[in-house]
C-alpha cells in the first residue's frame, strides 16, 4: 500500500473538526529498534489517504508524539520516511507507550498503557495468522485434483472464517461497549450469506436464479450491518473508503434510482455525526458527477436538490454551491426518460419548425456549429453513418446551428449536403435551447424516441450507432422477429 504524507500545514482541513473529550493532550512515545530513520510521522487516515498529525526526530530510535490536546480516535499510522509502517489504534487512553522493529512490526510490536491500542495490535496478529492459513488452504486447493481433498479444504475454509467470527465475537466480552476495538473488527467482516439453497425446495421455479437474486438482496441489504454511521470513528480507518467504493461500484445496480435510494439510506443513518453526514453527503454527490454511466446525471440533480439546494449543506462556500445549482440548472431539463423541451425553430426560408411535430421512430437532435472544428468532422458521418443508413427505419435528424450568421450557416448546408437534415436556428435565441440542453459546446447530439423521450445523450457517433443497433435489436427481438 502506497501512502501520502499530507502536511498539515498545507491542509486545510477545518470543516471536519471533531468535537473535543476530557482529556487534555495525548503523549505516545515510540522506541524503533534497528531504525535508521531519523524522524517518524503520526498520521490518520481519511477517504482512502492518510492525513499528518504529528512529527518526532527519533534520537537512537527513540522519539514522542505529544500535544496539548487529544487525538480523534481512529485508526493511525506511524510512518518512516524509508516507506516502513504499521497500524494503531488510538481510543480513549492516549497516553502510552509502543516499542517495535520496523523489519517486522506486527511481529514485534510491544504497547503499554493502552488497552485499546493492544487488543487492535492482538487482532492484527490473529488475522495475519489466519491469512497466512487461508493462502496456504488455497495453495493446497489448487494443487490437487481429488474431489475427496478439495472437500477437504472446502470444510477447513470455512472452519477458518468460523474461527475468525468467533475470535471478533469474543472481542465484544473484553471491551468497554464503546471501545472501537471490537468495532473495528467487526467493520472486516463481510456478511455472512444464508444457505438459500437448503431452504429453498427442488422444485422452486428458476431456483438458481431465484438463489442468486436472494443472495445478491442479502449481500446487499446487510452489507453495512456492522457500521454505525453516527460514529466517526469509522472515518478514520483504511476501509471505509474501499468498502463504500465497492458498494457502490460493484454491487448496487447502476441506475440513478438505486443510487438515489441507497444514498439516502446511508446518509439518514448519519445525519446523528454532522462529521460523517457530510462525508457521505459528498461521497454520494461525487459518485453520481463522477459516474460514466448515462444518464447518471440524474443522481446528481436528486441528490443536490435534496441536501444541497434545500439548505442541509452547511458546510458548501458560496463558490460551490454556485457550481452545483448552476449545474443543475443546466442538467435537470434533459435527463433521460424525459419529454425533451419543446424548441420552435426557424428555417432557412424563415419558415418554423417545432421538435415535438417531428414525426419519427428516432429523432437525433444534433446542435452545431459551421466553424467547430468537431463539427466538422462529425456532420458529414451524421449524414453518411447515421441518417442515410437509418432513414428507412424512421430516423430523422432535428440539426440546430447554435450560431446566428445565417450565410456561414448556409454555405455549411450546401458544402455537407445535408439538405435532408431538418435544418434550423434560432437567430434571436427564443427558445433558451442552451440550458434546456446542456448547450454550452459544440457538436453535442441527443437520441429521442417516437414520443420525444430522450433516450440517450451527448453521444458521439460511434456511440449513436451502436445504441440504435442495440436499440432495434431489442425491439426486433420483442416483436418476436428475429
Amino acid at each position: 500500500m502506497k501512502l501520502k504524507i499530507i502536511s498539515l500545514c498545507l491542509l486545510i482541513f477545518s470543516l471536519f473538526t471533531c468535537a473535543k473529550l476530557n482529556a487534555q493532550k495525548y503523549n505516545i512515545s515510540i522506541q524503533l529498534l534497528n531504525c535508521s530513520d531519523s524522524t517518524a510521522y503520526l498520521a490518520h487516515y481519511f477517504d482512502g489517504r492518510i492525513f499528518a498529525d504529528d512529527t518526532t526526530q527519533l534520537i537512537n530510535g527513540k522519539g514522542v508524539f505529544s500535544k496539548d490536546k487529544i487525538l480523534d480516535q481512529g485508526i493511525y499510522v506511524i510512518y518512516l520516511p524509508s516507506q516502513k509502517y504499521f497500524d494503531l489504534l488510538i481510543g480513549e487512553d492516549q497516553e502510552f507507550a509502543v516499542t517495535a522493529d520496523p523489519n517486522d512490526f506486527i511481529e514485534s510490536i510491544a504497547i503499554s498503557g493502552s488497552k485499546e491500542s493492544i487488543g487492535f495490535h492482538d487482532f492484527q496478529t490473529f488475522m495475519k495468522s489466519q491469512n497466512e492459513k487461508s493462502r496456504k488452504l488455497q495453495e493446497a486447493f489448487k494443487k490437487t485434483s481429488k474431489e475427496s481433498d478439495k472437500e477437504k479444504y472446502k470444510k477447513e475454509f470455512k472452519n477458518a472464517d468460523v474461527e475468525v467470527r468467533e475470535y471478533i465475537g469474543s472481542l465484544k466480552a473484553k471491551f468497554p461497549e464503546n471501545s472501537f476495538v471490537p468495532k473495528f473488527a467487526q467493520f472486516t467482516l463481510s456478511p455472512k450469506i444464508p444457505d438459500f439453497k437448503s431452504e429453498l425446495p427442488k422444485n422452486t421455479p428458476d431456483r438458481e436464479k431465484v438463489i442468486q437474486q436472494k443472495s445478491y438482496l442479502y449481500n446487499k441489504n446487510h452489507y453495512f450491518d456492522h457500521v454505525d454511521f453516527a460514529d466517526s470513528r469509522y472515518l478514520r480507518t483504511p476501509i471505509l473508503k474501499k468498502k463504500l467504493d465497492l458498494f457502490f461500484e460493484k454491487i448496487l445496480v447502476q441506475s440513478p434510482d438505486t443510487i438515489v435510494k441507497e444514498s439516502v439510506q446511508l446518509i439518514e443513518q448519519a445525519r446523528p455525526d454532522s462529521i460523517f453526514f457530510q462525508y457521505l453527503t459528498q461521497y454520494a454527490l461525487n459518485y453520481a458527477v463522477k459516474s460514466k454511466v448515462m444518464g447518471m446525471d440524474a443522481a446528481f440533480v436528486n441528490l443536490a436538490k435534496k441536501y444541497y439546494l434545500s439548505g442541509q449543506a452547511n458546510w458548501a462556500d458560496s463558490t460551490l454551491m454556485a457550481n452545483i445549482r448552476e449545474r443543475v440548472i443546466k442538467t435537470q431539463f434533459n435527463l433521460l426518460g424525459m419529454k425533451a423541451q419543446d424548441l420552435l425553430m426557424q428555417t432557412l426560408e424563415g419558415e418554423y419548425v417545432r421538435l415535438h411535430e417531428v414525426e419519427a421512430n428516432y429523432t437525433v437532435l444534433y446542435f452545431w456549429e459551421p466553424d467547430c472544428g468537431h463539427c466538422k468532422k462529425a456532420t458529414p458521418r451524421l449524414k453518411k453513418e447515421i441518417l442515410d443508413h437509418y432513414s428507412d427505419k424512421g430516423l430523422k435528424v432535428f440539426a440546430v446551428c447554435t450560431q446566428d450568421q445565417k450565410e456561414m450557416w448556409e454555405n455549411a448546408i450546401h458544402d455537407y449536403d445535408i439538405y435532408d437534415f431538418i435544418n434550423c436556428y434560432d437567430p434571436d435565441y427564443q427558445t433558451n435551447f442552451r440550458i434546456f440542453y446542456d448547450v454550452f459546446t459544440t457538436p453535442i447530439i441527443y437520441l429521442l424516441d417516437k414520443d420525444k423521450n430522450i433516450i440517450a445523450k451527448r453521444l458521439d457517433i460511434d456511440n449513436l450507432k451502436i445504441f440504435l443497433d442495440n436499440d432495434l435489436k431489442k425491439h426486433n427481438q420483442d416483436k418476436g422477429t428475429i
